[in-house]
């Protein structure tokens, strides 16, 4: 018997050993990638032209770099102004998702129905671009305002339905015994179901955090003040510029070699410039990211 056991221990961790192996395999197909960007925002044009991309540069150029920081001030208040947004749209929208999923995981809701219609029964259907964009600009008076990159997009209904179903996993009788307590709906709301819903509530923050991040459209629409332009539409910006200079230079005589110019290099700086810093904010989430999205999405 204990034979049969050491040969199965035995299995066991030549089955562990090799699934190891295999997803040390996997991440660092996964790290390569990220790799290559950093190494071509640090080559030349002339030797990603020459060489293409590869993962350390032939030689060490920094002219994208210098491009991008060009004008520094522009730069950081681009990061301010989407720190900004991040943060606060981040916090707004968890907090009013939240309270949403927890009014429709409640059973004596009364006007849980209703609020369901109305949460859901839009997403069937858009009401376009041109009337979103009268409200915001006629009615709201959103132009030239940071709440022009948080409110139109500060709900989103699959992160409501996540926390709605995560929320109804919790045991009726915590609720019960909160209530007999004398507990009010705000106090089990901060204090019993926010705390036993970290898992949930991370996972939505770092996903709408992720697109607050990665805000450009309503920029786009609705900022016209460089002091309100956030980083990725600043990018953006930048890139197009170049974009038009290279191509009235095709027609000049060659006065600059147009291959010294940043392109591809250009792009990968940008790359790094803009999910930089969403990589060092990862880590503080990875532990509950996991848990949060397949506990919240097992239910309808």
């Amino acid at each position: 018997m204990s034979t049969r056991k050491n040969v199965l221990a035995n299995k066991k961790e030549k089955t562990s050993a090799w699934v190891h192996v295999f997803f040390i395999l996997f991440g660092i197909v996964c790290i390569i990638p990220f790799v290559i960007i950093i190494s071509a925002s640090l080559s030349s044009e002339t030797d990603l032209a020459m060489y293409g991309f590869s993962v350390l540069p032939k030689k060490v150029d920094f002219t994208a770099y210098k491009y991008l920081f060009k004008n520094p001030e522009m730069i950081i208040n681009s990061y301010i102004v989407t720190i900004l947004i991040t943060v606060i749209g981040t916090f707004l929208g968890v907090l009013f998702m939240s309270m949403a999923a927890y009014c429709l995981a409640r059973s004596t809701f009364k006007y849980k129905n209703i609020l369901s219609f109305f949460i859901f029964f839009p997403t069937l259907f858009s009401g376009g671009m041109v009337p979103s964009y009268i409200i915001n600009t006629q009615y709201l008076h959103l132009t030239d305002t940071l709440a022009a990159m948080i409110l139109p997009t500060l709900i989103n209904v699959f992160h409501i339905i996540m926390l709605r179903t995560f929320f109804k996993q919790i045991p009726g009788a915590l609720y019960e015994a909160a209530t007999m307590d004398g507990a009010s709906e705000y106090h089990i709301f901060f204090r019993l179901v926010l705390p036993l819903s970290k898992p949930v509530v991370a996972t939505v923050a770092f996903l709408s955090a992720l697109a607050k991040w990665n805000e450009w459209y309503n920029a786009m629409l609705y900022i016209r003040d460089d002091k309100l332009v956030p980083l990725q539409y600043m990018l953006q910006r930048m890139m197009m510029n170049l974009r038009t200079l290279l191509d009235a230079m095709q027609n000049v005589p060659a006065a600059v070699n147009l291959q010294d110019l940043p392109g591809e290099n250009l792009r990968m700086a940008m790359l790094v410039v803009a999910i930089g810093p969403m990589l060092l904010v990862f880590p503080f989430f990875q532990k509950y990211f996991t848990r949060g999205m397949t506990v919240g999405a097992v239910k309808g």
